[in-house]
């Protein structure tokens, strides 16, 4: 590799590694969102190979999104994302074995609906924290 290509990584990292959680979760939610919508394209063109290593890619960060969920402070909120990844995984697996958009097409529409939550929770972070800036200028 490159010196171009460590100086890339290293930055790559140290901005992933100053992002706050939301900001985190929403680039998970991106991620899967992209390569489930990927799955959908290929399936369509009859790119077999390529759908299953998108599925695979969707239901690894499904994966990583159930991982973040603090099952002791979020109560219900957790138990519930909780069962949704749980759901979105078991579609994401039977897309894989029978090469069906339809359940993909499923998750695609939770993980939006999801994506656009964290992003108004994020908007309302960022709000909260001005008026904590101007209070403290005040």
């Amino acid at each position: 590799m490159s010196n171009y290509g460590n100086y890339q990584n290293a930055y790559k990292k140290a901005s992933v590694n100053t992002l706050d959680q939301t900001k985190l979760i929403i680039m998970l939610y991106d991620g899967a969102i992209k390569n489930a919508s990927f799955a959908v394209e290929h399936m369509k063109s009859g790119k077999i190979e390529k759908v299953h290593d998108c599925l695979i890619k969707t239901k690894n960060i499904v994966t990583e999104l159930m991982a973040t969920l603090n099952m002791d402070r979020g109560g219900d909120i957790a138990k519930n994302l909780q069962s949704l990844y749980s759901y979105m995984f078991s579609q994401l697996i039977e897309a894989n074995m029978n090469k069906k958009t339809e359940p993909v097409v499923i998750v695609i529409d939770l993980l939006k609906e999801l994506r656009a939550a964290w992003t108004q929770i994020n908007s309302k972070k960022k709000m909260m924290q001005k008026h904590k800036m101007i209070r403290k200028k005040a």
